[in-house]
């Protein structure tokens, strides 16, 4: 990760700009897959801004800009629709709801974006292991936060077979690791304990009063607040052979522990976002065939995504349009 991000007060970290492998771009705001963009936001122009992890910053399994399902959202609206769009991907790999929170407050708000689209739920789940550590969230105890200090930043890699044999020679480590694909941009502990059968259930608290400060947000700063249901390849009925794409271990719950949960973090947003503001994408959720792994969209997957998306958004346009005629 520090070869793309930057520690960042107010949300941990943000994107480096440059243009990285696999056709990934982060613009000169720190914004990934995102086009050059002013501040100032350009007259007769609506702006979205897109906040989450990295389902929809395009990492975990790296996406073209194009490819992303925030791109496809403005490509599509702006196929449909004679209004002038502009976009922001506000998200990252890694990000919370609280990183998205800092981000917007701090950082995005300058943009003057008139709707707002979020989308966490993976990620929501390191609440649930860090209840008692929240007041002091990804910092170290001298209070600092670096992505070169052991417990916070790791780039996650698939085990491998091998790993016994060659960890005594770091050249042979750093051979299998250059020729291997890193999970990018995951922040947290790889855990090795047995998986839990239960959460602790304080962290839904913390998602509830996060969500609430980017609705709060959004209406002080005068931007249209949509929420996404994470659509996920965890299901009830998911057969055995796709739970073994399931990364349960990096949260450290099993199958039905992430079913309880992401129920849960569904219900708090039916009950702190007005329905009309809601954008259910679980419909897509226990497709193997829209998913790389548990969260991560593929360029199917993406392109369902961006058709759920875009339709809402473009009825809340035609809507808003007829209601000031």
């Amino acid at each position: 990760m520090a070869a793309w991000a930057f520690v960042d007060a107010f949300s941990a970290y943000r994107g480096k700009p440059g243009i990285y492998a696999d056709g990934k771009m982060v613009n000169r705001f720190g914004f990934i897959s995102t086009p050059e963009i002013a501040v100032s936001k350009p007259k007769n122009t609506v702006r979205v801004v897109f906040l989450g992890g990295s389902s929809t910053a395009g990492t975990g399994w790296n996406l073209k800009d194009e490819d992303t399902w925030p791109w496809k959202t403005i490509q599509l609206i702006k196929n449909n629709m004679t209004i002038n769009f502009d976009f922001i991907n506000g998200a990252l790999g890694g990000y919370t709801s609280f990183e998205s929170y800092g981000r917007l407050w701090s950082r995005l708000r300058h943009f003057s974006p008139d709707i707002v689209v979020v989308n966490h739920g993976w990620n929501e789940m390191y609440y649930f292991n860090s209840v008692d550590s929240i007041a002091n969230w990804r910092t170290f105890g001298d209070g600092f936060w670096k992505f070169d200090r052991t417990g916070n930043a790791i780039a996650i890699y698939p085990p491998n077979f091998t790993d016994p044999l060659i960890r005594w020679s770091q050249l042979l480590t750093v051979f299998r690791l250059s020729n291997t694909k890193p999970n990018m941009g995951e922040i947290g502990p790889s855990l090795k304990e047995p998986l839990k059968s239960d959460f602790n259930r304080e962290g839904l608290e913390i998602w509830r009063t996060n969500l609430k400060l980017i609705r709060d947000t959004c209406q002080t700063i005068g931007a249209k607040l949509f929420v996404l249901k994470q659509a996920t390849l965890i299901t009830p009925d998911l057969p055995m052979k796709e739970r073994r794409r399931c990364r349960y271990d990096f949260h450290g719950f099993d199958h039905n522990a992430h079913l309880d949960a992401f129920q849960r973090i569904y219900k708090i947003i039916d009950e702190e976002v007005p329905q009309n503001a809601i954008i259910d994408t679980t419909i897509l959720s226990g497709r193997p065939d829209y998913f790389f792994d548990h969260i991560h969209p593929n360029s199917m997957g993406t392109r369902e995504i961006a058709l759920i998306v875009s339709e809402k958004l473009m009825n809340y346009l035609r809507a808003s349009k007829e209601g000031e005629s």
